[in-house]
């Protein structure tokens, strides 16, 4: 064989076995809040600290695709700046809800004492599929193509409670991670082990899927929901 072939040979082995034993979680984005609001940690222009305490996030699935989700967050400091500016409460408000896995639209808040509240939609977090309603942010999309290595960053809780449920007459099936409860899924802080900043991360398989309490094959109808989403699972 000629030399030059050989050395050509030699270099693209190398080349593919770099990619393979890269670690493809270098490459990814970093990690994400589920909840960014709930992880609130900032600081305003004028020096003052708005930071969460305990916290909650409730998503509700809608019929017609769309996602509304409702935060509650007792402050454990910044409360008074931000009830006595709503310009700042906005802007900070909004920030730390992009920080989510949402792509937040008409961002409401309030301050009712020490606990924000904030409710925001998302129209772009599921997907429709045979009467059913299927929730994706959860799971991290990757790069399709062979040897591409990147993709969204694994997602952790940020509120201290996540539930997923659906509209009035639905009902969530999703990943057995999560308690299952009246139709709901579930996550919580408790008997998971944080990371060494204190973050809880959510392995989710299986896509959350709503479908009417009443249809017809419930349980298929979540499966093919998920199979034409690309997670079959």
């Amino acid at each position: 064989m000629d030399p030059r072939t050989i050395a050509a040979a030699a270099a693209l082995v190398l080349l593919l076995a770099g990619i393979t034993a890269a670690p493809a979680a270098d490459a990814r984005a970093p990690p994400t809040p589920i909840c960014g609001v709930c992880d609130l940690d900032r600081t305003t222009p004028d020096g003052t600290p708005v930071v969460a305490g305990e916290s909650a996030l409730t998503v509700t699935l809608r019929e017609n695709g769309s996602t509304t989700w409702q935060g509650r967050v007792d402050l454990a400091a910044g409360s008074d700046a931000l009830a006595a500016n709503e310009s700042l409460r906005r802007r900070v408000v909004s920030e730390a809800a992009h920080d989510g896995i949402a792509d937040p639209r008409d961002v409401n808040s309030r301050i009712d004492e020490d606990i924000l509240f904030v409710e925001y939609r998302d129209p772009n977090a599921t997907e429709r599929h045979l009467g059913t309603v299927v929730f994706t942010p959860l799971t991290p999309a990757a790069p399709s193509t062979p040897f591409v290595i990147g993709g969204e960053g694994a997602r952790y809780l940020g509120a201290d409670r996540l539930t997923v449920r659906g509209a009035p007459g639905w009902e969530v099936r999703g990943d057995a991670s999560a308690t299952g409860s009246d139709g709901r899924l579930v996550w919580t802080r408790e008997g998971s082990e944080p990371d060494d900043q204190g973050r809880v991360f959510v392995d989710v398989d299986r896509d959350p899927v709503a479908v009417e309490g009443d249809a017809v094959l419930p349980g298929a109808r979540a499966w093919i929901g998920r199979l034409l989403t690309g997670n079959a699972l």
